[in-house]
């Protein structure tokens, strides 16, 4: 069923898209959020590193955004979107429910996709077992810890958590990363570098996880770190026609705006830019939605605009 047209669609309801959508609204945009309920840290107990919200459930921010974004008019929806377009009209997004919504812009906020190792139980991931060496780590102070990586990541994990930890055990499959001077400050500091595979884990009824390499070697770990498994989400890529940076992400500016003029993308969605923990995928929520203003409001502009703010000396005003 195609419904009435707004301003700007934004795809993911996650810190990024959320946070955009608010600063859209205020700005008396029409704004639509389409979005699953389940957001990518939606299975952690709480949300770290954010001082106005320490420890809140992601549930409990989450629900306290989106009753912000309907108090300033942003509609939400609760979909899947399987298809989005671009032309010269505008932009379009087609909801699993049959739904079919029209605006002048849209901004791609899904985040990336995680591909855990299959060894990995069922229920661990978000709970005792992370990618981020700084958002739930200090939640497990005082147990053995694991890193497990292919090399040199899995070795900067272990060290950069090894305050928190009994035992540390960097397991990597890279035999040259353990001859790396990474590996050595690892051992010098009190830790250890396994040259191995893990090919299993189990669960204790206490929730800690024992690892099971290929060499026969059994790693304790209260806490696992496994970097690498954030892979960029291009669901969309081929439909809109994106283009992709050199890191194989989403090509967009510092504010976010894609190849396609009438698409942005923010959070971690973006494949340019540093890796963002939750305040920072808000910021570039705003960041995207200022470019989103902008080019609405000085339209064909926009450009000769801020070629000639930069000519322009302190304290005077730009020439029309």
């Amino acid at each position: 069923m195609s419904r009435p047209p707004y301003d700007v669609i934004v795809i993911g309801a996650g810190a990024a898209g959320l946070t955009a959508s608010v600063m859209l609204a205020r700005a008396k945009l029409r704004v639509l959020v389409v979005s699953t309920e389940n957001r990518r840290n939606s299975c952690v107990d709480s949300v770290h590193n954010v001082p106005y919200a320490e420890g809140v459930a992601p549930a409990l921010l989450y629900g306290t955004m989106e009753e912000t974004a309907r108090t300033y008019g942003v509609t939400l929806v609760w979909d899947e979107v399987l298809e989005a377009e671009s032309g010269d009209l505008g932009v379009a997004v087609v909801t699993r429910g049959g739904d079919r919504y029209t605006a002048d812009r849209l901004l791609l906020a899904t985040g990336p996709i995680d591909e855990l190792p299959s060894w990995l139980p069922e229920g661990v991931w978000g709970k005792n077992v992370f990618e981020c060496p700084f958002c739930h780590t200090h939640e497990h102070d005082g147990k053995p810890f694991a890193a497990v990586g292919v090399g040199l990541e899995a070795i900067g994990m272990a060290l950069m958590s090894l305050q928190y930890a009994t035992v540390m055990t960097a397991v990597v499959s890279d035999g040259e990363a353990a001859r790396t001077p990474m590996a050595e400050r690892l051992r010098q500091r009190g830790g250890v570098v396994l040259v191995d595979e893990v090919t299993a884990a189990t669960r204790g009824t206490d929730g800690a996880l024992t690892l099971h390499t290929k060499g026969g070697a059994e790693v304790d770990a209260g806490a696992l770190l496994i970097p690498g498994v954030k892979k960029h989400n291009l669901r969309f890529v081929p439909q809109l026609g994106l283009e992709l940076n050199e890191k194989g992400g989403i090509d967009t500016t510092t504010l976010g705006q894609t190849s396609d003029p009438r698409v942005w993308c923010a959070g971690n969605g973006s494949g340019d830019g540093p890796y963002f923990m939750w305040t920072g995928a808000a910021a570039s929520g705003v960041n995207a939605a200022r470019s989103i203003c902008e080019d609405i409001a000085f339209g064909p502009l926009l450009d000769s605009y801020w070629t000639q703010l930069k000519k322009t000396p302190a304290g005077q005003e730009p020439k029309a």
